[in-house]
């Protein structure tokens, strides 16, 4: 585990001023995000990708403690507190993470450039999900990514937008955002509800299986935050080592257990003020939802999953809880993964990192990296420069970039009926 000492200065402006200046500019900033948001859909096609880097390794073989070394030499920076970065980036996808909530507006702003292309996957259960899929246009095996985001967001949530054209321009990865069950596009074509990542495990390996079989795909890697990076150590759990996530797992402010997290973002345990503001309006987004998909609103989380998805999934709770529950499958994974956790956390306290890490025991696939500042939005503005780098070369040390010996395949044996272009995106 790599543990970053707590180096920030003393700083002479107070936190609660910047909160409050905050909250007066909060409607530059909601307007400062969708006009970026316009500006990188419409912008047209931009320059062909680099070639992707490569890492100097000391033998042939992988292993979790090189990379781990590699990582710590990244100096980790923050330009200013985690909370008002948290802040910051709830105010900036405030507007997509509304339109997200509902069936009917889910499809109206999608910020991704015309390289990314509609795409809808079965999951394993049968449930179809949506997501934006870019793939390089070469004569050459690259790994690619998936890039998911928590309960209450969509592909079109800032960290994801930014992660994914720096993946696709930048690393000459293959890219796939995705909307998990019940969230964005996927809510719009599926009434299965949110299981905090049991089923939500489906989604990811599914979507790493479909990027799997295309030859010009190399290793699949998944990158996720919250709700959706605990569902992502679930896949973790029940991948091999060769596949289908062997281009590593990167799961940021992830959960150890569904029914602490549920309980958090129902108000039934104590938290800061900042935390409770956040979790008040994911309940409020919760109720918006339900309210527009059903006869009646959830406000309680927990109510939610024992009359909307317990029914559903015809379970028991305490079933549910227990298969959305990630330090239950640490020790089992054999995939490279790696936790990264800020201990100024107010949503998910840095203590869920450290129980996952010790339910890993002795497993040398799972390693983290506990930094001292970056709120429950870990990929803010303040740290997103740090966090790129690492994601970078993470997956870039894991990932395969290989010549194809065919000649001409191109993009081959991609099924075209996979991807499709709606009309009313």
């Amino acid at each position: 585990m790599i543990t970053y000492p707590d180096s920030r200065a003393p700083r002479d402006v107070n936190t609660a001023l910047l909160a409050f200046l905050l909250v007066i500019l909060s409607p530059v900033l909601i307007a400062v995000g969708f006009i970026v948001y316009m500006w990188t859909r419409f912008r047209g096609a931009p320059a062909a990708p680099r070639e992707g880097r490569s890492l100097e390794r000391r033998t042939g073989v992988k292993t979790m403690s090189e990379v781990m070394e590699l990582l710590e030499k990244i100096k980790f920076s923050s330009s200013f507190p985690g909370p008002l970065s948290s802040a910051v980036s709830i105010f900036i996808d405030l507007i997509p993470s509304a339109l997200a909530a509902t069936r009917i507006t889910a499809g109206l702003i999608y910020p991704y450039p015309p390289s990314f292309e509609p795409i809808m996957l079965e999951s394993q259960d049968g449930t179809p999900v949506c997501g934006h899929l870019a793939l390089q246009a070469s004569d050459a095996r690259r790994p690619a990514l998936i890039l998911a985001s928590g309960a209450c967001a969509s592909k079109n949530a800032g960290w994801v937008l930014s992660l994914a054209l720096h993946a696709y321009f930048d690393w000459g990865f293959h890219v796939l955002a995705m909307d998990l069950r019940n969230r964005g596009d996927s809510g719009r074509f599926s009434e299965a509800p949110t299981s905090w990542g049991y089923r939500e495990s489906d989604d990811v390996l599914a979507a790493a299986d479909y990027l799997e079989s295309l030859e010009i795909v190399s290793t699949v890697g998944v990158c996720a935050a919250g709700m959706a990076g605990s569902a992502a150590l679930i896949a973790a759990g029940r991948s091999r080592l060769d596949r289908p996530l062997a281009g590593g797992v990167v799961a940021i402010g992830a959960y150890a257990e569904a029914a602490s997290e549920v309980a958090r973002l129902s108000g039934r345990s104590p938290s800061a003020p900042t935390a409770s503001l956040r979790r008040l309006l994911q309940r409020v987004l919760l109720f918006c939802k339900t309210l527009s998909d059903g006869p009646r609103g959830f406000f309680d989380p927990g109510r939610y999953t024992r009359e909307v998805a317990c029914q559903y999934y015809e379970m028991a709770e305490s079933d549910l809880y227990g298969k959305a529950s990630p330090v239950k499958m640490m020790s089992e994974i054999e995939v490279p993964c790696l936790l990264v956790h800020a201990r100024d956390d107010l949503m998910s306290p840095v203590g869920d990192a450290h129980d996952l890490l010790a339910a890993a025991g002795e497993n040398p696939m799972v390693c983290a990296m506990i930094v001292p500042s970056g709120g429950h939005e870990l990929y803010g503005p303040a740290t997103r420069g740090w966090l790129s780098e690492t994601l970078e070369t993470f997956f870039t040390y894991w990932g395969e970039f290989s010549a194809v010996h065919e000649e001409g395949l191109g993009l081959a044996g991609i099924d075209s009926m996979d991807i499709f272009g709606n009309p009313d995106n």
